[in-house]
């Protein structure tokens, strides 16, 4: 598993380099590998006709010339919009990609950090859906799951045992919390913690138990040194190339 073979600090492309191109596009994950970056970061929903798709947002209005929800389009209404104009002129007419077009598009060397956005229906087929796709690309070595769900992952985890997950977490929870529900924590390698919740008690509880311990979402210099010195095995980043060059800086980071 590739996962399990990453040289800790994990340094991940938060939705690409998308501090520099449009998130979730194409565009943002062929510039963070072009800024090193070995590890990247997506979200993924399905569309109207429960297809597999990157996106973030429950809407479409924030980062594309859509508007409303994106369930509420097709695959066929979705290509046609344009995923660029945040970054307008310099990408014009970047897409929404689906799940499959980013598998066959990313670098067998690339670890693929796959977030589930469904942890307010849990039980849509999203998880048995990008399990499929995995399978079909033949990319359960080179994928982390993560979701805000422990119900989303533990359903992909039926389909998939052998692929490693990461939860997320809003809030200081030590694995105290998870001690009554022994499940929750037994589906994942790795938790992944807001940069607010980050506490040295908190890092260490989890990695007493066996847990890699990533932060989000670090884009400054005091963040990801202070972030750093709590710990953690790595972070997400809008700016990838930035977050290399300062780890390489401070001598924490091999070039």
């Amino acid at each position: 598993m590739m996962f399990l073979s990453l040289t800790s600090p994990v340094i991940f492309a938060h939705r690409g380099a998308s501090s520099h191109a449009p998130e979730n596009t194409l565009a943002a994950f062929r510039l963070a590998i072009d800024h090193g970056a070995k590890a990247i970061e997506l979200d993924v929903q399905l569309s109207k006709d429960r297809e597999v798709v990157v996106f973030h947002d429950t809407n479409l209005d924030r980062t594309t010339d859509g508007t409303g929800r994106i369930k509420d389009y097709t695959l066929s209404e979705l290509s046609d919009l344009n995923a660029g104009i945040s970054f307008y002129p310099a990408y014009q007419n970047e897409k929404i990609p689906t799940l499959a077009q980013v598998l066959d598009f990313l670098p067998l060397d690339i670890l693929i950090n796959i977030e589930l956005k469904n942890a307010q229906t849990p039980c849509d087929s999203l998880p048995s859906k990008t399990a499929a796709l995995i399978r079909d690309f033949k990319a359960e070595n080179r994928v982390l799951i993560s979701s805000f769900s422990s119900f989303s992952i533990a359903k992909f985890s039926k389909e998939l045992p052998a692929v490693p997950c990461g939860r997320l977490l809003y809030s200081q929870l030590t694995t105290n919390f998870f001690g009554s529900f022994p499940g929750l924590l037994a589906n994942i390698q790795s938790v992944h913690i807001s940069l607010k919740s980050l506490r040295p008690q908190v890092i260490d509880s989890y990695k007493n138990a066996g847990k890699a311990v990533f932060s989000y979402t670090l884009n400054h210099t005091q963040d990801i040194l202070k972030a750093m010195s709590m710990g953690i095995d790595g972070f997400f980043t809008d700016d990838p190339g930035f977050a290399r060059r300062l780890l390489i800086q401070e001598g924490l980071l091999n070039n």
